[in-house]
């Protein structure tokens, strides 16, 4: 897949438009009607993506991400797009629609096709939608795809309605929209050994920036290491550190795991959550407790398992 960082010239194209945040379950009906019409035409697949969403640009409140940049360009590519364009939102805020339509589009990618969702805004004042793609699709000799909107268990599959799931602590229902487990990923660093020091080794790594913050809390997490799935404990919140400062701290106890795993790449999927953030009298009480979390890991496993 090419990742170009500016208007490049492309002839023939079949072009999907939208934001894509989370690549979920009615993107992919979008971006698998472009690779398909890009066959079908003998064109290029290609994705035009906003480095910034246009939300954090427009307003005041900034729009949680469920993917980084890097991991939506990741997941792109192993869906099958050809090319993926990313460009400043700040550069084209001002464009009228029909101008963005004519002068970027067609001018710089020659589309034989342009799909998108069904609620797709573009240009300035959100003046361009599918209408104004419909209407000027016989001028400029593409055709035009609307998705409608993509229903699992009578729920709109949607960003938003994915990030509210997420910040709700219930994975259950936001990984059935994703298609897949709501991740983070990181580099294992090396902690305080708090957790080793009551008999439970954990992998701690920097909660990514620019993702949406899951609340705080205990989770039962699958965890990916060299390719491979192991069950687990993740933990996101504050804790008392050495010097008894308070700090937040992200980090995963994989079950039945010993190998030291300093400096490589892990990857956490969320399944469930088991827990809010509690606070312990005793180190006692806090073993007692991390037992119970496994006991509950080890409980749903079995129900997932046996309900699929």
């Amino acid at each position: 897949m090419h990742i170009l960082n500016e208007l490049t010239y492309i002839n023939n194209t079949s072009l999907a438009l939208g934001f894509f945040d989370g690549i979920h379950q009615g993107h992919r009906v979008v971006l698998q009607n472009t690779i398909h019409t890009a066959k079908k035409t003998g064109s290029q697949s290609c994705v035009i993506l906003f480095k910034e969403h246009p939300n954090n640009i427009l307003t005041n409140n900034k729009t949680e991400q469920i993917l980084t940049l890097d991991e939506k360009l990741s997941m792109l590519e192993k869906i099958g797009i050809d090319n993926v364009i990313l460009l400043n939102f700040e550069d084209y805020q001002n464009m009228r629609a029909k101008d963005y339509l004519k002068d970027v589009l067609v001018k710089y990618f020659s589309p034989k096709s342009i799909t998108t969702g069904f609620n797709h805004i573009f240009g300035y004042n959100r003046e361009g939608d599918s209408n104004l793609l419909k209407e000027y699709s016989s001028i400029y000799g593409y055709e035009y795809y609307e998705i409608p909107p993509y229903v699992i268990n009578e729920t709109l599959v949607s960003s938003s309605q994915i990030r509210n799931k997420i910040k709700l602590g219930n994975f259950q229902d936001a990984n059935k929209l994703l298609g897949y487990n709501f991740f983070i990923q990181g580099i294992v660093i090396k902690g305080e050994q708090l957790a080793s020091k009551i008999g439970f080794p954990s992998a701690n790594i920097e909660y990514p920036k620019n993702k949406i913050e899951i609340s705080h809390g205990v989770y039962y997490v699958k965890t990916e290491i060299a390719s491979k799935e192991y069950d687990g404990i993740y933990n996101w919140g504050i804790i008392n550190s050495n010097n008894g400062e308070k700090k937040l701290k992200s980090e995963v106890h994989i079950l039945n795991f010993d190998k030291n795993i300093y400096g490589e790449k892990i990857k956490i999927s969320l399944v469930a959550k088991i827990r809010n953030q509690t606070d312990f009298a005793t180190k006692e009480k806090l073993q007692f407790q991390i037992k119970r979390d496994i006991a509950f890991a080890t409980i749903y496993k079995h129900y997932a398992d046996s309900a699929s």
